[in-house]
């Protein structure tokens, strides 16, 4: 399931490019929760959505956070190659690793950080290291907080997702995703209209552009949500890791993009980690099964 998310998270970050090249990334981005929000609606009319928020606190920190991570990392993509900015975007694994051990009690293994290294090595070689040297950039910046703000936006998912001591029960993936999409209009709608943005009126053929990234999106987020009430924090942030030779991948087809020696490399490490990451989940689960009584971790 996640490596099907970040699939279409890629389709969404090489649209996203497409988009910002006509409309400025805070639009694009209330277009993607506002279509979250519509989704979700016709989704709880139908009786297909449970929408039974307990856990507050968890639910707006997960909405308030993914919905700056989702503004910064679009208003990246706008000024930066896709590529770096998604490289960017994707060392949230670093931040959710350490906000789920000190939020949530999830140490991780030492085959865990040899994952991590391993996918993390992997992108810095496909965008190349030369790309990582800070020079006050605007769009460089704006990744790094998106990748901040996000690795505490996916430690709260897995908080809200999972029951606690007291015997209450985990959030339902919609809930949690109407918490995404509503909050992060609200944190988006400020940037979009004036006096600190603009909004420019699309034709067709923009609106099309920009609900084909709003599908995306969301379908990506729905599936991403669904998946993280059964993995660790650091499990799905190495697997995420692939949404970063996929978009490149992508930015070669779609955006005209060269395919490169340092992206092949890359590509080759990083999804060797993610591959690792599959096969320890199994295994732990394999020995979850047998031994009902120890936790099953990477």
């Amino acid at each position: 399931m996640l490596l099907a998310s970040s699939t279409l998270f890629a389709l969404m970050a090489a649209g996203t490019k497409l988009a910002t090249r006509r409309f400025p990334g805070p639009e694009v981005a209330l277009v993607r929760f506002v279509t979250g929000i519509a989704v979700t609606a016709v989704a709880a009319l139908a009786g297909r959505a449970r929408l039974r928020p307990r856990r507050l606190g968890w639910l707006f920190t997960r909405g308030f956070f993914g919905g700056s991570a989702v503004v910064a990392y679009f208003m990246s993509i706008q000024a930066i190659p896709v590529g770096v900015a998604t490289l960017l975007n994707q060392t949230q694994p670093v931040y959710t690793m350490l906000f789920s051990w000190g939020l949530l009690s999830e140490r991780p293994r030492r085959i865990a950080l040899a994952a991590l290294s391993l996918t993390m090595v992997g992108v810095v070689v496909i965008v190349g290291v030369r790309h990582l040297q800070f020079h006050g950039s605007r769009g460089e910046l704006l990744g790094v907080f998106s990748a901040v703000a996000s690795g505490l936006a996916v430690t709260a998912i897995r908080a809200a997702r999972r029951g606690d001591d007291d015997g209450h029960p985990p959030e339902t993936a919609w809930t949690v995703f109407l918490s995404f999409t509503t909050l992060g209009a609200l944190v988006t709608l400020p940037f979009v209209f004036a006096p600190l943005g603009t909004w420019i009126a699309p034709g067709p053929s923009g609106w099309a552009l920009l609900l084909g990234v709003g599908a995306t999106g969301v379908a990506a987020q729905l599936i991403m949500t669904d998946a993280l009430g059964h993995v660790t924090g650091v499990q799905s942030g190495i697997i995420s890791q692939s949404t970063v030779p996929l978009t490149v991948l992508l930015g070669i087809g779609l955006l005209g993009e060269r395919l490169t020696a340092s992206f092949v490399v890359g590509a080759v490490l990083a999804l060797s980690g993610v591959g690792l990451t599959i096969w320890a989940t199994a295994a732990a689960r394999r020995r979850d099964r047998s031994a009902p009584g120890e936790p099953a971790r990477l």
